[in-house]
């Protein structure tokens, strides 16, 4: 179990939360709830309705599509300090992956309550999220873009 400090200071090497400052930090420590699981262990089904974001405090996880299915894919591997759940938390949409825990790991889990009263109470909070939300989407697409180059695609510039 981490203490407090242990939390903040983890967090401060999460790009999601890098700039925020230390009264920040505090206040989403105290509504991270911390969770563990084995290896194989699945921590959210692809198509599941959960909204809780994850932060990945050790271990790793897989991230899956058609897991368990004829065409199942490894989309990602996380490891400590990545984060995934983030869609979740602001769309009423099934989850669009599986994540699987690829060995022991340990997660700070954010529910979607919990994340709104911290928004509430410090609202400029929201800003240094959607800024490292938007800098991850770019990269996505970045990356999307470059692969079709490769495979000899056409790739629009937006």
């Amino acid at each position: 179990m981490l203490s407090t400090t242990d939390k903040m200071l983890f967090l401060r090497r999460v790009s999601l939360f890098a700039e925020m400052s230390l009264e920040q930090i505090r206040l989403l420590t105290s509504h991270l709830e911390e969770q563990h699981f084995l290896p194989g262990e699945v921590i959210i089904y692809e198509g599941d309705f959960s909204q809780e974001l994850y932060i990945l405090v050790s271990g790793r996880v897989r991230i899956v599509k058609d897991y368990g299915g004829p065409h199942e894919r490894t989309l990602a591997l996380l490891t400590q300090g990545d984060f995934f759940g983030e869609m979740a938390i602001f769309e009423s949409a099934p989850r669009s992956a599986t994540a699987v825990a690829a060995e022991e790991a340990e997660l700070l889990a954010l529910s979607p309550e919990k994340f709104k009263q911290t928004i509430y109470q410090k609202p400029e909070m929201a800003f240094e999220i959607f800024r490292e939300l938007s800098a991850r989407l770019r990269r996505r697409e970045e990356r999307a873009a470059s692969a079709r180059l490769q495979e000899g695609g056409l790739a629009t510039d937006v």
